[in-house]
């Protein structure tokens, strides 16, 4: 699962920039949650663009643009099955760049935050689909973050994790012309960089507290090394 990230413009932006091919300005997000608006990188017909859309993929078919349905992670296991996420899977991928995310842990009757970042790169380029939905009156375009069985690295936070792609990979999963089965195998449980888990404050457990109170270190730091 995937249901709170951050990005902050420095060192993020670099990662994006690398990415997307151009100069970048975005914003620092410290706590965004599902609804909330997070720039993405996607292929267009003019090209590679950084775009700002809504956290909770809404279908193109939907008669509405309702959040009834938990639309903000999409399961690998199920993309092709899916008929939200199959469209998209096919021919709508878009990379997150974030810089971490948080998952939380129940202690002593208290939901603890963890924050998993990377130790020594610009940001974590997470594997996601988007998708555009028109109105009469508006225009809504959305992306979903794919989610994956938890690598047995990371086993002791959640029983899910976000598909975390290589900058290598990421170009690929961003390719029109990347086969199903090459898509198919980056979904794979994987860590492609040293990590770092650390405990933050729970002013992050409020999704409405966005300030970079939000990266408050409050333990040590649990090394995860990459695959």
């Amino acid at each position: 699962m995937c249901g709170r990230f951050n990005v902050a413009s420095d060192p993020t932006a670099r990662l994006f920039m690398l990415l997307a091919g151009e100069d970048v300005e975005i914003p620092d997000l410290y706590n965004v949650a599902p609804t909330d608006e997070a720039p993405v990188v996607r292929e267009r017909r003019h090209g590679r663009e950084v775009a700002l859309l809504r956290w909770w993929l809404i279908p193109y078919w939907s008669k509405e643009p309702k959040t009834r349905y938990a639309m903000f992670n999409a399961r690998a296991e199920s993309l092709e099955r899916s008929r939200a996420f199959k469209g998209p899977f096919e021919r709508r991928r878009c990379i997150v760049p974030i810089s971490g995310f948080y998952e939380w842990q129940t202690e002593d009757g208290k939901k603890i935050p963890y924050y998993v970042h990377p130790s020594d790169e610009p940001g974590i380029a997470l594997a996601g689909l988007w998708d555009s939905w028109r109105g009469e009156d508006e225009t809504i375009e959305s992306f979903t973050i794919v989610t994956t069985k938890v690598h047995e690295k990371l086993e002791f936070l959640h029983n899910r994790m976000p598909v975390m792609l290589s900058v290598e990979n990421a170009e690929r999963w961003l390719a029109t012309a990347t086969d199903k089965d090459t898509l198919k195998a980056m979904l794979a449980p994987s860590i492609p960089y040293d990590l770092e888990v650390v405990p933050t404050s729970t002013y992050v457990n409020n999704s409405r507290n966005k300030g970079i109170e939000c990266l408050e270190i409050t333990g040590n730091p649990r090394f995860i090394a990459r695959d």
